[in-house]
């Protein structure tokens, strides 16, 4: 059974590559990440994550594709995807001191779609205070790792960890962008092993 990672993200085959090995491929779907009117944020994550896996599904029929796709929400509001450093800027100094709710999708799906299964992890991510976070640190930070088109314009599998004052969440792997205990689990009901 071929595996798919419906995506183009480095850090999603980075980390899908921990318990796969090499043996899936990548195809990066193109899919309108535009929330759909008074659509919640853990809604949005797992309706792109599924859009992304059928998608490649449907014309891949042998394999399983795995999309995946993270939102960010803080005070109430979605931080879209930065594009450019100064919207980063804008988005990190928004967060200095709050709460953020990351949601990250993950659906699976066979057979050109006729079979799925999707869910979303939620982690919460409390960033220090602007003690820690200096206007400096954060300029740095944009500068060495450019975090465009990432949720929350953090990376937490680098130097955005040091942001952090503390996370709580049931699936670490699923603050970088995929859940791979969920994964796991999902591959299992379809009796597929992960490092076999």
């Amino acid at each position: 059974m071929r595996l798919i990672l419906a995506s183009s993200s480095k850090t999603r085959k980075t980390l899908l590559h921990r318990i796969c090995g090499n043996s899936f491929e990548i195809l990066p779907p193109e899919v309108d990440e535009t929330p759909l009117s008074l659509e919640d944020p853990k809604n949005l994550s797992e309706r792109l994550s599924l859009e992304k896996a059928l998608k490649i599904s449907e014309l891949n029929r042998d394999a399983v594709v795995i999309g995946s796709d993270q939102v960010a929400f803080c005070d109430g509001k979605i931080l879209k995807k930065s594009n450019n450093l100064n919207d980063a800027f804008e988005q990190i100094s928004y967060q200095v001191g709050k709460q953020t709710t990351f949601f990250t999708g993950l659906a699976l799906a066979r057979h050109g779609g006729k079979e799925v299964q999707s869910s979303t992890v939620t982690s919460q991510v409390f960033y220090r205070d602007s003690h820690f976070i200096s206007e400096k640190l954060v300029r740095n930070y944009l500068n060495k790792e450019k975090p465009l088109n990432c949720a929350g314009s953090t990376k937490f599998e680098s130097l955005g960890i040091c942001f952090l004052k503390r996370v709580e969440t049931e699936d670490p792997s699923a603050l970088m962008g995929l859940p791979l205990i969920k994964l796991c689990s999902f591959l299992k009901k379809w009796n597929i092993q992960p490092f076999a």
